[in-house]
């Protein structure tokens, strides 16, 4: 699988005009085309930027996406090229990156399966020693994810890398499926105080060098909502 991971900054006050113009019209676009729906969030208050949302899209594989880009720009419908050259009504740019998931992303089918939710998510961009944000993930999976994160309530959406971008990689992380499960610190009194915790962070100071984080919430169409 590919995922197609976007950023939108968008432009203020037409957040909810944007939502609304991507369910109604873009996302029977992108179906037509085969491009599977993993999530579509806005940044929330208080952690990150904003107005922004964050996207990701599930390819078969690079076949698949060359065949998107083709229909973009030659396509005899027209439709996906008019919906990239009229999303500047709500977006003022848009940072976009192909990824490869870790081992433990689940497929848009999994997830479904799974019946996976999350009220909020944390994406965290991630810095790392070049050439090395795969390492980074596989570290984190078996690390982070089973030893601090999932005790602590949280799920994988997703967690990705490019090998066009040999610094970063990104994780996004299920808070909890209802809102009542939600707590951004964890379950316990608190990870700074917890060895396992602290394990990971000698370990992952070895590939990592700085991350960036944002807190999501789900739009209404949303595959993980």
């Amino acid at each position: 699988m590919l995922y197609w991971h976007e950023v939108n900054r968008v432009r203020p006050g037409m957040a909810q005009a944007l939502l609304a113009a991507v369910e109604g019209d873009f996302l029977p676009i992108a179906e037509s085309y085969g491009m599977r729906l993993v999530g579509y969030w806005q940044v929330a208050p208080g952690l990150g930027p904003s107005p922004e949302t964050v996207a990701v899209w599930e390819l078969d594989d690079f076949g698949h996406y060359v065949e998107v880009v083709r229909q973009r720009f030659e396509g005899t419908k027209g439709d996906i090229g008019a919906w990239f050259d009229g999303v500047g009504e709500w977006v003022a740019s848009t940072e976009s990156l192909l990824c490869f998931p870790s081992a433990l992303t689940p497929t848009v089918a999994e997830i479904k399966e799974r019946g996976l939710r999350a009220k909020l998510c944390s994406h965290e961009l991630i810095h790392v020693q070049p050439a090395r944000q795969a390492e980074y993930l596989r570290l984190c999976e078996e690390m982070w994810f089973r030893r601090v994160a999932e005790p602590a309530g949280r799920s994988i959406v997703g967690l990705y890398w490019s090998p066009w971008k040999n610094t970063r990689a990104i994780c996004i992380w299920g808070q909890g499926a209802e809102w009542e499960d939600v707590n951004p610190f964890g379950q316990r009194e608190g990870w700074v105080a917890d060895t396992d915790f602290d394990i990971w962070q000698t370990l992952g100071r070895e590939i990592r060098t700085d991350w960036d984080d944002r807190f999501l919430v789900p739009a209404a169409f949303s595959t993980v909502r």
